[in-house]
């Protein structure tokens, strides 16, 4: 439609239209223009806001995280059980076999504290730097259940022990 039709007919509207009904808006009220139309005629400049969403690979880091301690601690705890039966089948009388096998046990512990113990607290620590709080509360309780676990299987004096042992040789 032409500008010059577009106008007349603007200018034709408003012209025919009547007073306002008396039971628009609320009781009492005199009428008057909608709140939400502004000017006449006029659009509404405001820019909006929009919100970045969050950025993937932090989600990927958690995701990367939360997969390492739930799938590396119990393949871990299998491989410390696996090697502690493998040193029951050590013959007692050859010295090197039996120290080859309290090693390859130190060593299955260390992992095993690692992935239940580390990777949880580190990841707990991070997502606290990084302002995650949803990310530092699974951690957390994460790190609450690996540490019981744990703890529960072998207290923590004998924890501290076989780990002196192994690292001091």
């Amino acid at each position: 439609m032409s500008p010059k039709k577009r106008r007349q007919r603007r200018r034709g509207r408003e012209s025919g239209r009547g007073p306002a009904p008396e039971h628009a808006g609320r009781a009492g009220a005199p009428p008057g223009p909608d709140p939400g139309a502004g000017a006449p005629g006029r659009v509404s400049r405001t820019p909006v806001v929009v919100h970045d969403p969050p950025d993937r690979r932090v989600t990927a880091l958690w995701v990367v995280l939360g997969l390492l301690w739930g799938l590396g601690s119990p393949l871990a705890l299998a491989v410390l059980l696996f090697t502690t039966l493998d040193a029951a089948a050590v013959d007692p009388g050859d010295p090197r076999g039996a120290a080859r096998a309290v090693d390859a046990i130190g060593t299955s512990l260390i992992w095993l504290l690692v992935l239940a113990l580390a990777v949880p607290a580190l990841s707990a620590v991070a997502a606290v730097v990084l302002r995650r709080k949803i990310a530092a509360i699974g951690f957390t309780a994460a790190l609450a259940v690996s540490a019981a676990l744990v703890f529960w299987a072998m207290p923590p004096a004998e924890l501290w022990d076989a780990l002196r042992a192994h690292l001091t040789g």
